[in-house]
Order: structure tokens, then sequence, then C-alpha cells
């Protein structure tokens, strides 16, 4: 089975790369593909719980789209991007996974196709 790891280090409001990444992961996984996404940088702020996006600028809120992609795929959070950030585990969405360098440098070679939104 062909396998992807959507990387997204983009903060997620300002910028279409989360949405696009997770709009990417989700239509791998409808179409059976195994599919993962990884949020590191300022993306692991897509991952943040009770998010609510500005109205004024139309966009679903990031951390709701999220959720259509557990239980086929997994979203990774790179943990020294949260802990950088300040951000700790329970400020984000509970489907989140902690990862740290060397399972991420695993789970990359791991897949045959890396899309870095």
């Amino acid at each position: 089975m062909s396998s992807s790891l959507v990387i997204i280090d983009k903060a997620p409001y300002g910028h279409e790369n989360a949405l696009s990444g997770i709009y990417i992961a989700i239509a791998s996984l409808d179409r059976g593909m195994d599919s993962d996404v990884l949020l590191m940088g300022d993306g692991v702020y897509a991952a943040q719980k009770n998010q609510l996006a500005d109205e004024t600028l139309v966009y679903p809120s990031v951390s709701e789209l999220i959720y259509p992609i557990f239980p086929h795929g997994t979203l990774f959070v790179h943990l020294d991007s949260l802990t950088q950030r300040g951000m700790k585990y329970e400020d984000l969405v509970e489907i989140a996974e902690l990862i740290d360098g060397k399972t991420l440098y695993e789970l990359s070679k791991s897949k045959k196709h890396i899309i870095k939104i």
C-alpha cells in the first residue's frame, strides 16, 4: 500500500498550508492510502484544542477539521516544536500523538511519500 506523511510547519491561520495539508491527508485516506500528518514548527498550533476561527476569515476551525484523519491516520505533533512554543500536551486535541526526533526519523523513513506543505 502507498503511504504518505504530510508535514505542516506553518500556523493554521494566515496561511492556507494547514488547511491544504489536512485536506490532502483526508483525500488520501479516502482513496485507501496510508496517510499521517506531522505538525512541527508553527504548525503545532493547528492541534491546539478549542480553537475558534475568526469569523472574518471564513475558514473552518482547523482543530475540528483534524478529526476526520482519525482513526485511519495519525496526527503527530513534534515534541520539540511544542515545547519551544510554551505549549503542553494538555493544550492539544485528544487525537494528537507526541513524537520525538528519533521517532520522527524512523517514521519518515517508513513512508513512501513525504509531502511538505
